[in-house]
């Protein structure tokens, strides 16, 4: 019999019996946590997407750029990126810590790619992007009105992968990965 340390919780490997009452209810109360702060950092998102897709409307209809723009890079920066990061790294852990598996069904590894792609996205283009456009926007420039109706279907789309992202959590859909491509 050996320990192993797994994810800060020693675990005995070979001792042939199950963990203890305890050890399983101190494992389901982790999780419940883990799995607390993953939802609450998607559904932020959402919401934290939507206010920029409002924003970006608004921008479209002729409110003011000085007022705009600046209000998004913040949104972007201070709100979005870190609940991107958050729900990546919660989402990860409790696909490796869980049942499912990080690349076991269809449908989390559908959803770690499109996380990844959107977290990407959103600290390599959306924020510089953003703080782009606040600093234009403040020295009296104007965007181009194709730059402005870009972050309109932008944020459409995000919030539409977002709420995909959503169904297949609820859903599940019980596809597996062929063992082969998981090698």
């Amino acid at each position: 019999m050996s320990d192993v340390n797994l994810a800060g919780s020693r675990v005995r490997i070979g001792s042939g019996s199950p963990p203890s009452a305890s050890r399983r209810t101190h494992r389901r109360r982790r999780r419940k946590a883990l799995l607390t702060v993953h939802v609450s950092a998607a559904a932020g998102l959402i919401g934290a997407d939507l206010a920029l897709l409002t924003l970006a409307a608004s921008g479209v209809g002729g409110a003011d750029p000085p007022a705009v723009y600046p209000a998004m890079s913040l949104v972007s920066t201070w709100v979005v990126a870190p609940l991107a990061v958050i729900s990546l790294g919660t989402g990860v852990r409790l696909a490796v810590l869980g049942p499912y598996g990080l690349l076991r069904y269809w449908w989390v590894t559908i959803k770690l790619a499109l996380t990844l792609t959107l977290t990407g996205l959103v600290l390599f283009v959306v924020v510089p992007g953003l703080d782009g456009a606040a600093a234009s926007a403040v020295s009296g420039r104007s965007l181009p009105d194709a730059r402005t109706v870009l972050y309109v279907a932008v944020f459409s789309v995000a919030v539409t992968v977002l709420a995909l992202m959503v169904g297949l959590a609820v859903y599940k859909p019980r596809w597996r990965v062929p063992a082969r491509s998981r090698r």
